[in-house]
Parts: structure tokens; C-alpha cells; sequence
């Protein structure tokens, strides 16, 4: 293959393509959560990771292959935020959440996460992804969030 090409499952491609671009960003996501799924002490937190991680396959899928995100999986990420709502305190400011490894790669899976939902809502203007894909990466950075606070429970607020 010539510099600057690679194969994709749909065929070559330009290493720059914003397709390539976003399969590589959520790829780089997907390596973060499962950094911070090894480093996790809390079993439900490890459990609910590694499903984010199949189910961040299923998001290459749709970039890669045009397979849709189904309503399906936005059902699973919305009951697991709503789950996690219930457990984890509201903050009333901000807060530094990075207190040990498994806070500090789920903080930085967050922030790729939210880079990987803007290369998607470019994709998604020209007509190349569905809505529903762009939502659930919006809905994974939230649940990221969530899963942060569940496992390091208490942080240090931020006072201006």
C-alpha cells in the first residue's frame, strides 16, 4: 500500500479521510476506557466499561462500514446514566476529578470521547453517519462522567 493509504472495510482510503480521522479518534477512546477499566476498583464500574468498549466497536462499525447505531444502544446508555444519576452526588461546582489512575484515564477517555463526537457531527453535516451515532458518543462522554465520579466518590472542588 502506497504512504499516506490504508484499508478500511470498505476499501482504501486517504489516511487523512475524516472517516480514518474518527475511527481513529474513537480507537484512541476505546484504548483510554480500557486503561481506566484495569485500573477500576469498583467491579460495576469494570463491568459497564467493558461493555462501552464493545459497544464502541459497534460506533467504528457505522464509520467504517456505514452499519447504523440502532435506538438500541442509545436505550442502554440512557438507562445506564439514569442508573448512575441515582447513585452518584450532583457537584455544585466544578471539581478536579483526576485523583488516582482509574479517575485520571476515565477523565481522559471523556475528553477523546467529546473530540470523537465532533469529528462524527462533521460527518453526520455531510450526510455520511446517522444522528443517532453523534448522540451516543454525546451520551458516552456524560456517562464517562458519571463513572468517574462513582468510582473516585469524593473530590476536591474548585473555588474561583
Amino acid at each position: 500500500m502506497k504512504p499516506g493509504w490504508t484499508r478500511t472495510l470498505l476499501g482504501e482510503a486517504f489516511k487523512d479521510s475524516l472517516v480514518v480521522e474518527c475511527v481513529g479518534v474513537v480507537d484512541e477512546a476505546n484504548a483510554f476506557v480500557g486503561v481506566a477499566k484495569v485500573f477500576a476498583k469498583k467491579e460495576e464500574v469494570r463491568k459497564t466499561l467493558k461493555e462501552v468498549q464493545k459497544r464502541l466497536f459497534r460506533v467504528c462499525e457505522e464509520f467504517a462500514m456505514g452499519r447504523k447505531v440502532t435506538e438500541k444502544e442509545l436505550e442502554w446508555i440512557n438507562s445506564e446514566i439514569e442508573k448512575l444519576e441515582s447513585e452518584v452526588p450532583k457537584m455544585k461546582s466544578f471539581v478536579i476529578l483526576e485523583k488516582d489512575p482509574a479517575t485520571a484515564f476515565l477523565s481522559a477517555a471523556r475528553a477523546v470521547v467529546r473530540r470523537a463526537e465532533r469529528r462524527a457531527f462533521t460527518l453526520y453535516r455531510n450526510g455520511f453517519v446517522s444522528e443517532t451515532s453523534v448522540e451516543w458518543l454525546n451520551r458516552l462522554s456524560y456517562l464517562l462522567y458519571l463513572l468517574t465520579l462513582k468510582e473516585g466518590e469524593e473530590f476536591e472542588e474548585v473555588h474561583f
